[in-house]
C-alpha cells in the first residue's frame, strides 16, 4: 500500500477548498497509517513462510542475493534476501525461511517450483 500526505496541486478542485489541514495533522496521520500497515505487512509475509516461490535475481554480494516475486515491483516494493550468492538475472526457486515487516528471507529450493 503506498501512503502519502495531501499536497496542494495548483489547477486542482481541492486547491480551494476552505479550513487546509496542517502539516502536523498530514504528518501525524500518515505516522498512524504507516504503524497499522507496517503489522497487516508483517502478517501477510508471515504467511509465505514455508512456501516455494520463484524470484528474480537483482543482485548478489557479500554471501546473499537480492531478488524480487511476483509481488515485488521494482525499487517500489520488498525483496526477497537469500542466503547464498546467485547468478544475477536468473529466475529461480526460493523457499522462503522468514519474514520481515516488508521484505522476506529465502534459500534456494532443490526443486523447481510446479505452476499449475
Amino acid at each position: 500500500m503506498g501512503i502519502f500526505t495531501y499536497s496542494r496541486e495548483p489547477g486542482t478542485p481541492a486547491y480551494h477548498l476552505p479550513h487546509q489541514i496542517s502539516d502536523e495533522v498530514k504528518q501525524e496521520r500518515y505516522r498512524r497509517a504507516m504503524e497499522l500497515q507496517q503489522s497487516i505487512s508483517l502478517a501477510k509475509n508471515q504467511l509465505l513462510t514455508g512456501r516455494r516461490l520463484e524470484v528474480l535475481v537483482d543482485g548478489a554480494g557479500d554471501g546473499v542475493s537480492i531478488a524480487r516475486s511476483y509481488r515485488d515491483a521494482p525499487e517500489i516494493d520488498g525483496f526477497v534476501v537469500i542466503e547464498e550468492e546467485l547468478a544475477v538475472g536468473k529466475l529461480i526457486p526460493v523457499l522462503v525461511t522468514g519474514a520481515m515487516t516488508y521484505d522476506l528471507l529465502a534459500i534456494p529450493a532443490d526443486q523447481p517450483i510446479m505452476v499449475m
